[in-house]
């Protein structure tokens, strides 16, 4: 017969088709251990990012914590469509590979978590789901096909982004410690039979000492490297009055450079907000993300400008205050009222129009894209808040609360003389940068 069009609708040949695959039970299996290797990833990445001192390995971890709680979000789906139940998803599947996560969350530096991830942990996952695809019926089981085609798509750019950032951080320090820390990993993934528990599997009497024999206390101090000269508890004490819009566009790319302690303080959120329903864990995972993309945004402004973005004071209080002294709720709180603040005229609208009075057109689209990520951070903050405080009036005294306390910490380190540095920056910005017509 003549066909009209590639046969089964372009996904294979008849052959292809013809093959048996995985049963809907073994699917199933397969999908809830790739389920917890990424939600677990994202966990042991929230848990060690405020230890990372490194700038970019941290603007790395927070893309792929995202990732990975979209990839979770994408298998819970799946999962729930192929008659099972949708219960127990956060149920671990196998004690031995919950056993490797706990030895990977304690990796102790930043070349040991890069390694275990990088090295141990993504090159096996994407290996187990390459399998997968090339198993699997395309036909009756297209949909999770499709799935991991995406999930791989990322899992590959993860890879070879951990890759070459392994081999810069390796050139300037210690290889040992990396290479007997993924052999320490790569038995304990072995004791689990690898990702899809299909290989032989390692006897407990061939795995080494076990880290997690000692209690995991994750760093709640947010660290920078050597490069960072003006790690403060503040920003120091910065423009205001009657000044240009140029001047006023520069603090608010500053603004944007700084806040990377919004990461830092909801990676801890997440890692220490217990029996939170797995949307939860997701939206903040986004609002993770979407913070360190605007302090990446004020780092690109910095560097096409030729100015030093690790020089200028970076406040690391907005994450440390809440991480040490605050349970999760108010830590959360504290965020969504500093964000709800944001709403009003004299917020995200005001700093939008600035930087198109400056006339500066790449600042315009970052407070353009800034300002609608805010709108969507104000809305998390009000959908998961409101339940644990039961009204928006009892929301607002507990910022208020919380936030004076945080007050009195900026207040402090603002009167140190060392505040006063924002004159001095603003004179080095090339003067092309400078139009200085007043707001």
């Amino acid at each position: 017969m003549n066909a009209t069009a590639p046969p089964i609708a372009g996904l294979c040949t008849y052959a292809q088709g013809g093959q048996p695959g995985y049963s809907v039970e073994h699917t199933v299996q397969l999908l809830r251990r790739y389920l917890f290797v990424e939600s677990q990833t994202m966990h042991c990445l929230v848990a060690n990012l405020n230890a990372v001192p490194e700038w970019e390995v941290k603007c790395g971890l927070a893309l792929h914590l995202w990732q990975d709680a979209e990839h979770c979000t994408w298998l819970r789906n799946r999962v729930k469509e192929m008659r099972t139940p949708p219960l127990h998803l956060d149920r671990i599947p196998d004690p031995a590979l919950d056993a490797f996560f706990q030895e990977l969350i304690r990796s102790r530096t930043t070349v040991e978590l890069l390694t275990g991830v990088y090295r141990a942990l993504k090159p096996a996952s994407i290996a187990a789901m390459q399998r997968h695809l090339l198993e699997a019926n395309p036909l009756v089981d297209q949909p999770t096909r499709r799935l991991l085609r995406f999930i791989l798509l990322e899992e590959e750019e993860q890879f070879a982004w951990g890759d070459a950032t392994l081999r810069i951080l390796i050139e300037r320090g210690d290889t040992e410690t990396g290479e007997c820390w993924a052999a320490h990993l790569q038995t304990y993934l072995d004791a689990a039979g690898g990702i899809a528990a299909d290989s032989d599997r390692a006897t407990e009497n061939d795995l080494p000492p076990a880290r997690a024999a000692e209690p995991f206390n994750p760093v709640r101090t947010p660290q920078r490297d050597e490069r960072f000269t003006k790690v403060w508890h503040s920003r120091g004490r910065l423009p205001t009055g009657d000044i240009s819009a140029t001047e006023r566009n520069w603090f608010q790319l500053y603004m944007r450079l700084t806040e990377m302690h919004v990461p830092e303080l909801m990676a801890l959120i997440i890692y220490d907000w217990d029996d939170q329903p797995w949307e939860f864990y997701h939206d903040m995972a986004r609002q993770l993300w979407d913070e360190a993309r605007h302090a990446m945004m004020g780092e690109v402004a910095f560097e096409l400008s030729g100015l030093n973005w690790a020089a200028v004071p970076h406040e690391i209080s907005f994450g440390e205050f809440p991480n040490t002294q605050l349970e999760p709720a108010d830590r959360h709180c504290l965020l969504w009222g500093i964000e709800q603040g944001l709403m009003k005229p004299v917020g995200k609208q005001l700093e939008y129009k600035v930087a198109r009075e400056s006339g500066d057109p790449l600042s315009t689209t970052f407070q353009d894209f800034d300002w609608a990520d805010e709108v969507l951070h104000a809305q998390i903050g009000r959908r998961w808040l409101l339940p644990e405080f039961e009204s928006m009036e009892a929301m607002q005294q507990r910022y208020e609360e919380v936030l004076a306390r945080f007050q009195a910490i900026l207040d402090q380190d603002q009167a140190l003389p060392r505040s006063e540095w924002w004159d001095a920056f603003y004179q080095q910005i090339p003067r092309h940068e400078k139009k200085e017509e007043a707001v």
